[in-house]
């Protein structure tokens, strides 16, 4: 330590014990050297750095920083740099420098060869980059919840979910993306698990509505697992638009119980229907009428204007006879120009009649098809339940039989079961005493 003042009290076996290197300058020349910093630049000994300016260690980029002076760098807490071995072999470092209270012209040096941190922070910055790239390419929205109920991170797929910009969704509560008449058995049961009831929610799947931010809802599924860190825990959970899916089953549903041409329910949803209305007729008392209604004249439309106007016009008369019935009634279509109407509830037999001859009557208005005007009319049997049969399949004979006995009479015209033996009604026939 040739040259250092005995006003500077140093402890030369003091410094020698540091791990990191420490050095003294001078002039911004080396003056001392511990052994740690031998280590770390290189060296053979301290010898060699003897009398070297110190920014002769650094990477050239990061010389302009001694530039402001080492009093300036004084100031300063940990620099972050690049220190360079004799071999040409570099490292990352952190830089301190303090003026020695002694001596004004004396600084102390500490650097710290942190390149194993940099690699590491490095390597978890890939890992995260990595990490983020996962989350933000699957499709299934990923949120993580606190013990407080609160979203502490969303990957980009839950944000557009929800409607929600980058970033804009951390900090809200989990009860924001619930419909507010969900949300209150939402914190009961997250209130319950907590208290340590329902430990199998956990990883389930459920079913439940997602509230967007411009108000919409949407079905989504729901799948919660939990991490438990120290006394806190935090919840990710997995959540899925499922709106495709549910609109097909919905879809699937329609085909299984309507008509795919007028969208009228099928002879499985009539039964099904049927049978509802009968068994509530059998608890509490009424009546119930069957209207089987075929067109008149449809096959001359078909063959003169072509199967795309025969589609027209059955879906003309199925609007038609939809607007014959109350909604509580049920309008079905049975097969190619075969419709059965369900009027609930009736009274007396008159109340069947009027829902006829309101059909025969919409009928005589022709419907329009690319500037034709297409006839067709109604023959109509009519059953009552329980006076024609105490079963769908006793009412819907006695219905069928009552048509035919229309259309062996002339057609476009009414007939009750009960009156299969005696005279037609036509659409122009008084009801008021039936």
């Amino acid at each position: 330590m040739a040259g250092l003042s005995a006003s500077v009290v140093l402890d030369r076996e003091l410094l020698q014990l540091v791990s990191s290197l420490v050095c003294l300058l001078r002039n911004g020349r080396v003056v001392f050297l511990n052994n740690a910093g031998v280590r770390m630049l290189g060296l053979t000994s301290a010898d060699e750095a003897q009398d070297e300016l110190f920014e002769s260690f650094l990477v050239e980029d990061y010389r302009f920083l001694l530039e402001a002076g080492w009093e300036l760098l004084a100031e300063e807490d940990f620099l972050p740099l690049k220190l360079s071995r004799p071999d040409g072999q570099v490292f990352e470092a952190e830089l301190r420098v303090r003026q020695t209270p002694s001596a004004a012209d004396i600084f102390l040096v500490e650097a710290r060869d942190i390149s194993k941190f940099v690699k590491s922070a490095e390597a978890l910055r890939e890992r995260e980059e990595r990490l983020q790239g996962v989350l933000a390419s699957v499709a299934e929205g990923i949120v993580t919840i606190n013990d407080s109920g609160r979203v502490e991170s969303a990957n980009p797929a839950a944000e557009r979910m929800f409607g929600f910009t980058r970033g804009q969704l951390a900090g809200h509560d989990m009860v924001d993306l619930l419909p507010e008449n969900q949300r209150e058995r939402h914190n009961r049961f997250f209130d319950a698990y907590m208290a340590g009831l329902f430990p199998t929610l956990m990883g389930r799947q459920v079913e439940g509505l997602g509230l967007r931010r411009n108000g919409s809802m949407f079905p989504m599924e729901i799948s919660v697992s939990e991490l438990r860190h120290g006394r806190h825990r935090l919840f990710t959970a997995i959540l899925r638009d499922i709106s495709d899916r549910k609109e097909a089953e919905d879809r699937i549903r329609r085909l299984a119980h309507h008509d795919t041409l007028t969208g009228l329910p099928n002879r499985n949803l009539l039964n099904d229907r049927m049978n509802h209305a009968l068994a509530r007729i059998k608890r509490h008392g009424g009546h119930m009428a069957v209207l089987y209604v075929d067109l008149d004249k449809f096959k001359p439309v078909n063959d003169s204007l072509g199967h795309e106007a025969g589609d027209f016009v059955l879906q003309e008369v199925a609007r038609k006879l939809a607007q014959c019935v109350r909604s509580s009634d049920t309008v079905s279509r049975v097969g190619g120009d075969e419709f059965v109407v369900v009027v609930e509830e009736i009274t007396k037999p008159g109340e069947a009649a009027l829902v006829a001859k309101k059909i025969l009557d919409a009928m005589d208005t022709p419907t329009i098809y690319q500037g034709h005007a297409c006839h067709v009319g109604a023959s109509i049997g009519i059953a009552l339940f329980p006076q024609d049969g105490t079963s769908i399949e006793e009412v819907n004979k006695a219905a069928d039989l009552a048509m035919y006995r229309v259309k062996h009479s002339g057609r476009n015209g009414y007939c009750f079961y009960s009156d299969t033996e005696g005279t037609v009604l036509a659409a122009t026939s008084p009801i008021d005493d039936i």
